[in-house]
């Protein structure tokens, strides 16, 4: 079974220049999490706890800033992965308002961890 978290939006300092680490930036994080389902007594030992990933995925993004979106999905995704139930996951972190001189909505990391 797949199940999606999507677009977690988070307000964090993360990033290669400064005007970032200063200011800071919204992400938005999206997940995609392949368990193995057995439905039994409707029960939430059956599958994975939502608010706990959404606690991980914060406090992950929380911990630490991160030069690169690149690090901050193997992070998130390595601390979600220790959860034995997950069988693979997809992450996306998206940063909106990079400071490129371009005109773009957002730049866009995607990460697939498989057990």
């Amino acid at each position: 079974m797949i199940i999606k978290i999507n677009e977690i939006q988070l307000f964090g300092y993360h990033g290669l220049y400064e005007e970032e680490k200063e200011n800071g930036q919204n992400f938005i994080i999206s997940l995609s999490i392949d368990i193995d389902y057995m439905d039994k007594n409707d029960i939430i030992d059956n599958t994975i706890d939502y608010t706990k990933i959404l606690n991980e995925v914060k406090d992950t993004f929380n911990q630490k800033r991160y030069n690169l979106i690149e690090s901050l999905a193997v992070a998130i995704s390595d601390n979600l992965m220790r959860d034995k139930k997950i069988n693979f996951l997809d992450i996306s972190i998206k940063k909106e308002s990079p400071p490129i001189d371009a005109k773009l909505n957002s730049v866009e990391v995607n990460l697939r961890k498989t057990r």
